[in-house]
This record gives structure tokens, sequence and C-alpha cells, in this order.
């Protein structure tokens, strides 16, 4: 069964990864490569999480705030930036749908906050659901694992 859609109805990569010197092939038949949609899905979220809200003129509230508030608790903290990461990926990444992001607390690195993205993937070419496993390390850098 061949694959055919109208353009703005199928999200695979982005447009710049697509115009990359070493970017390959891509054909309208068959589709993007579901790997390849997963792949650019998380380059964006990381791209998307360690922008800062006001860095970007054309999108001035892309990204996230700055969770540097000592007053608020871990767990605050972490809801707050649970309930952020929520909006941010409903907002700038059409390609998932039916968004869910749980805190996982750790243990061993209480600096860092683990969260688990599970959502599913808006592409006519996968008909998955999606596990992204996000790090909030101890330099506040967001981290796709």
């Amino acid at each position: 069964m061949a694959y055919i859609e109208l353009e703005e109805s199928v999200y695979g990569v982005s447009l710049f990864e697509s115009l990359e010197a070493d970017s390959a092939s891509r054909s309208i038949i068959k589709g993007p490569e579901p790997q390849r949609v997963v792949e650019s899905i998380k380059r964006n979220i990381s791209q998307l999480l360690n922008t800062r809200i006001g860095e970007s003129l054309s999108a001035p509230d892309l990204g996230l705030i700055d969770f540097n508030d000592a007053t608020l608790g871990c767990h605050d903290l972490a809801l707050q930036i649970k309930l952020a990461i929520q909006q941010c990926l409903e907002r700038y990444e059409p390609r998932l749908n039916n968004i869910d992001i749980q805190y996982t607390p750790d243990d061993e690195s209480p600096l860092n906050l683990r969260f688990q993205i599970t959502a599913s993937v808006n592409a006519k070419a996968i008909h998955n659901s999606v596990k992204i496993d996000l790090l909030l390390d101890n330099s506040r850098k967001y981290r796709v694992i």
C-alpha cells in the first residue's frame, strides 16, 4: 500500500534536518522512516526545553521559564516543571498527541529531576506511542536519554 498524504497533515522530520547535506533521501510514496521521526522529535524536545522564554524574537513564549527559585520545594518544583514541559510540547511539538508526563524521583541523584514523556505520534506513517525519558541534570540542562 502506498503512502501518500497531503503535505500539511504529515509530520516527518523537520525542514532543516531534511535540508542537511548528509540527510537521507526521503520518499513521498513510502513516507518518513519511523525511527528517523522519533529521533527528530527527541532532538526538537531537547532544543525546546533548553530554550528560555524570551530568547526567541519570533516566538517570545517559546521555551521554559528559569526554575532557579530557591523558595520552592523539590515536589513543587517538579510539578511546575512538569506542567511547563507539557504546555511547551503541546504548543511547539505538533507531532505529539495525548502527552502525559510523569515525574520520577531519583533517590541516588537528588539534584537530578527525571521525567518520562508518553505520547502518541501524530504522523500518518507511525501509529505508535513513544516513551521518552528526560533528565534535568544538576547543570540545569534537559537531556533526552
